[in-house]
């Protein structure tokens, strides 16, 4: 039979797929796709069901009005928002506050290219941030915390 550890540390395996899949479209298309928000929203359900995991109903809710807000005042794209929303569902509370300056940090440097890539080639449209790399590389150093904690 298999194990209940194996099929969640599987989960997570197939999550992690997911956002790096996130990471290539976000990089190459600037778009993150609904599917894979969904693809990984059923796949915490389902690590919550095989017993790993809990639903962090509150922080995501929160976020997600805030997001919303942020996104109307065109200060962050509606995929960045529907990720981050997502993922702060699996993101224990006491986890949430070090996820988000996480992806801060990670976002940072991100930022800088950004900039410096403006100066210098001037592009006609404008420069936006991949930043599903950010969200994505703060969800994998929360979840192995997590999980190398759990």
């Amino acid at each position: 039979m298999i194990s209940q550890e194996l099929i969640n540390d599987i989960i997570i395996l197939v999550i992690w797929g997911c956002l790096l899949v996130t990471c290539y479209t976000d990089i190459t298309r600037r778009t993150i796709s609904n599917y894979i928000v969904g693809i990984i929203f059923i796949l915490i359900i389902l690590n919550f069901i095989f017993g790993r995991g809990q639903l962090n109903y509150s922080a995501s809710g929160i976020f997600l009005i805030c997001g919303l807000f942020m996104f109307y005042c065109r200060l962050v794209g509606a995929g960045d928002i529907k990720l981050i929303t997502v993922l702060l569902i699996s993101i224990p509370s006491n986890c949430v506050l070090f996820f988000l300056v996480t992806i801060t940090l990670i976002g940072l440097p991100i930022a800088i290219v950004a900039i410096i890539y403006k100066y210098i080639k001037k592009p006609a449209g404008g420069v936006t941030l991949p930043y599903g790399l950010a969200i994505s590389g703060s969800y994998f150093l929360t979840s192995y915390i997590l999980i190398t904690n759990f």
